[in-house]
């Protein structure tokens, strides 16, 4: 389960304000003043979670991204910056590496905070679930649930019990309300649909919730063979 969590940024006052919040909710947080401690610090031990700032002293957030990915490249990265445009072509260079990675904008609000770590929290359950051998993991995050969304969602989870057997799928929705929006600036973090794996009535239904405005992210992982994921936003 999700309970360590690593803060790589040169601003005292704000480790101290991921620490007070993310404390306050179980988790053991963990600071790093630069890249090169926040490198030391992932080999003493792995972090679920990584809050990464771009503009710092020494080696910067995208050159600390590149170490830590050639560490261990499932770690999972969110940079928070107020300079997103100043590191857009490295930022870019990086998605075009390969290198999987989270953006948001500072400042954050504690609820925002919070809502990352619920979505890593919620993704590590999935993987546990994957390890059980459902055949499809279904995980819809929206800002909030409408009457619309609601009607849809249930529509998905009887098509679901419609096409599986009772135990082989799972179907979560989490409520992400006052999370930060993705930066998708010219669409390079946006990552290609990938629907060869997902059942035909399922993707209509998909499609159908991508298109509305509460809807981030439709997030999909298939078990069967070397495993899929898709993402639909």
């Amino acid at each position: 389960m999700l309970n360590n969590i690593l803060v790589i940024d040169d601003d005292p006052a704000v480790r101290g304000a991921f620490k007070l919040i993310l404390e306050e909710d179980g988790y053991v947080v963990r600071e790093a003043e630069n890249g090169e401690q926040g490198i030391e610090m992932i080999q003493d031990m792995r972090p679920d979670l990584i809050f990464l700032d771009l503009r710092m002293p020494g080696i910067d957030g995208v050159e600390t991204l590149r170490r830590l990915k050639a560490l261990d490249e499932s770690l999972n990265v969110y940079i928070v910056t107020a300079f997103a445009s100043e590191f857009m072509d490295q930022l870019k260079g990086a998605h075009d590496e390969g290198l999987q990675f989270e953006l948001a904008s500072k400042p954050l609000s504690a609820s925002q905070i919070r809502n990352i770590a619920q979505i890593v929290h919620v993704s590590k359950v999935n993987e546990s679930r994957r390890a059980s051998h459902h055949k499809l993991v279904l995980t819809l995050y929206v800002v909030s649930l409408s009457p619309e969304t609601r009607r849809l969602v249930e529509q998905i989870s009887a098509v679901l019990a419609g096409i599986y057997e009772p135990g082989h799928w799972v179907f979560d929705v989490v409520e992400v309300l006052g999370m930060p929006e993705k930066a998708l600036e010219k669409e390079i973090f946006a990552t290609p649909m990938l629907v060869r794996d997902i059942p035909e009535p399922v993707l209509k239904l998909l499609g159908d919730l991508s298109r509305m405005s509460s809807v981030m992210a439709a997030i999909t992982t298939q078990t069967s063979g070397t495993g899929v994921q898709t993402i639909i936003i």
